[in-house]
């Protein structure tokens, strides 16, 4: 009996690999359209990953982003908020840091390019932003620019435009007509690529700097940061109803709300999407259901032999559906790791959003779907097998 066992098992086992010669010989043989079935599958999940950070992104980055920063600015027509008023905002129950912002629009160079300068309260705005700690400027940097009351942090794109250095001494021309006046600062910092939202613009001074030059006590507009993200919008009414009755009412607004509010509107972000990752797999579907089709009836002679030396019909269909699987999921795979790196390339530089992430359930959903295409592109052939006449199968060769 045991021998019998031994025997069994020996015939299954040299089956099992005599079926796997049989299909890498098909996709040696064939290897022009097993590589363009591969590319093909390559691509279409690159566009599947691609996609899937894309939803991912617009569908939890825009509601992360900002979730525990409120704008402040002047009530309809109001007078602008002064340092008063930054003060007690920064004295306010519920907020961490408070960033007072005044913009003053000026021109650089002999032909006059319009920059944005902004003055901001240096230590909040540090505190506020992270830029430190997200590795968006040097420790060292940030220190020298608080210690240097006329110093100011350029973003590293007007710096290469501009060809600033660091220590270099910059004058802006102001654009009022009626008072001209240049502004001097010094370049202590570049701040690398931003990411979430923060008050800066192209040039970033110190608010006191900035006030003593334009003579004014009023700032623009005041970036808050309370300190329980889930209290946002009770702090924002709050402050609100604190002003309400001062000279300076405020409208106070989170960015969560504005930003869940841009999320509705790109909703149709998520169509888009939906339409291009269904195109692409439908796609890629015929292709590898027509592939694999032709393949199946071009050796239909093939199988008929083997289904006369004792292959049973399940591995005969066994053998199409691993022809399918090699082809199909090592390119799926490649084509998943290959959406990284572009996720990583293109969409980290030119869209802002900490969402656009491939997640592992995202990942999860690629492999699904490949194993899913496998199988579905084996079932017509399989059935093609199951109703083969092996005598006229083997008749014709």
């Amino acid at each position: 009996m045991q021998g019998i066992l031994l025997l069994t098992r020996h015939r299954h086992g040299a089956t099992d690999l005599r079926m796997s010669r049989i299909v890498f010989g098909t996709l040696r043989r064939r290897w022009l359209r097993t590589l363009l079935v591969g590319l093909s599958t390559l691509v279409a999940f690159v566009l599947l990953g691609f996609f899937l950070a894309i939803r991912h992104g617009f569908a939890v980055g825009l509601t992360q982003e900002g979730a525990d920063l409120l704008l402040l600015e002047p009530a309809g027509g109001s007078s602008s908020p002064t340092i008063a008023v930054l003060s007690a905002v920064s004295s306010f129950r519920g907020v961490r840091s408070a960033v007072g912002v005044s913009v003053e629009p000026m021109l650089f160079g002999a032909e006059r390019h319009p920059l944005r300068v902004a003055g901001l309260s240096a230590n909040a705005f540090l505190e506020l932003s992270a830029v430190v700690r997200k590795g968006e400027l040097p420790r060292g940097q940030a220190q020298r620019w608080l210690s240097d009351l006329t110093g100011a942090l350029v973003t590293d794109e007007i710096a290469r435009r501009n060809d600033w250095r660091l220590g270099e001494a910059i004058t802006l021309h102001s654009m009022s007509r009626s008072s001209p006046r240049d502004l001097t600062f010094h370049i202590d910092g570049v701040l690398g690529k931003l990411r979430g939202v923060t008050p800066t613009s192209d040039v970033n001074l110190h608010l006191e700097y900035l006030r003593r030059w334009a003579h004014q006590d009023f700032i623009d507009f005041i970036f808050v940061q309370v300190r329980d993200a889930q209290r946002a919008d009770a702090v924002a009414r709050a402050i609100e109803l604190k002003f309400a009755n001062s000279a300076t009412p405020l409208s106070t607004q989170s960015f969560k709300s504005l930003l869940q509010g841009m999320a509705e509107r790109l909703a149709d972000v998520n169509a888009m999407t939906s339409v291009v990752i269904v195109a692409s797999l439908f796609g890629l579907f015929l292709i590898c259901l027509c592939t694999l089709i032709h393949s199946v009836s071009e050796r239909l002679g093939e199988f008929a032999l083997l289904r006369a030396v004792g292959f049973s019909p399940l591995r005969l269909i066994w053998i199409v559906f691993l022809e399918a699987l090699l082809v199909i999921v090592p390119a799926a795979c490649a084509g998943t790791l290959c959406a990284l790196v572009v996720i990583r390339v293109f969409a980290g530089e030119k869209l802002n959003l900490a969402g656009i992430v491939l997640t592992s359930a995202a990942v999860l959903e690629c492999a699904l779907i490949a194993l899913g295409l496998a199988i579905l592109s084996s079932v017509l052939p399989a059935l093609q097998i199951m109703r083969m006449n092996c005598a006229q199968a083997l008749r014709r060769g």
